[in-house]
């Protein structure tokens, strides 16, 4: 399948596997109050649902460092798979374009046509594209990892991979686990487009993979006690006690 079909699957998906079950216990999608969001989703990093993603991925990203990148070799096994086309998409997938798009275009659109889900859906892409920044700024310039290629960039994390995986937690949350998977499946494309260029070791698309998903969990995160209910000009927020 051509990458250009692939991605437009992927958004028929989104807008055809929207569910009921979605709630937000922050309503307030106005962009006055997005800092303070930012802040308040801090603590959400060290949720429950961020448990096993941290363990798997840590583990993952130690022993493909340690055992693995010396000898890559995957990079020159997906070379051979004879994809360019849909590496480059990956590549281009993980940039940020389509997510910021998106969620600025979910964020506007769901304000004009009063839609309370699309606002926050939008509100909850940038916001975790805020985050994912902040990490990939902060990893690389403290780890200062060399590229497989020798650039004069740094390698680790992936900064696309983050991307990638960070867009697919919210996808899921607010358009239903369909149109999530789709979204886990792009931002895998885009990881091992990575390393098949070669701007990253495999190592590195884990801990991107991993610090995404759980900057996606964290920015969708909703307390078990609280819950939301929408209709037509009409919205309750309730608390169990």
């Amino acid at each position: 399948m051509k990458p250009v079909r692939l991605f437009l699957l992927f958004l028929a998906a989104s807008g055809a596997c929207a569910q009921e079950s979605w709630q937000s216990p922050d309503s307030d999608v106005s962009l006055l109050h997005f800092p303070t969001k930012l802040v308040d989703d801090l603590p959400h990093f060290f949720i429950d649902e961020n448990i096993v993603p941290f363990a798997v991925g840590g583990l993952a990203t130690t022993l493909d460092w340690t055992l693995l990148d010396g000898q890559n070799k995957l990079a020159a096994e997906l070379q051979g798979w004879n994809a360019q086309a849909l590496f480059n998409f990956g590549d281009f997938y993980g940039e940020g374009w389509i997510e910021g798009g998106l969620g600025l275009g979910g964020w506007g659109l769901g304000a004009l046509t009063d839609d309370l889900r699309l606002e926050e859906f939008g509100r909850d892409v940038m916001e975790a594209l805020a985050y994912d920044g902040v990490v990939a700024a902060g990893f690389k310039f403290t780890v200062q990892r060399k590229r497989p290629s020798g650039g004069n960039t740094y390698s680790f994390p992936s900064g696309h991979s983050i991307t990638a995986f960070c867009f697919a937690p919210v996808v899921t949350k607010y358009w239903g686990w369909e149109a999530g998977a789709a979204a886990y499946v792009l931002a895998s494309v885009d990881g091992l487009a990575r390393v098949e260029g070669y701007y990253h070791y495999l190592s590195d698309v884990f801990a991107g993979a991993t610090f995404g998903i759980l900057i996606g969990n964290a920015v969708t995160y909703t307390p078990k006690d609280v819950s939301v209910s929408v209709a037509p000009g009409t919205m309750e927020l309730s608390y169990k006690l």
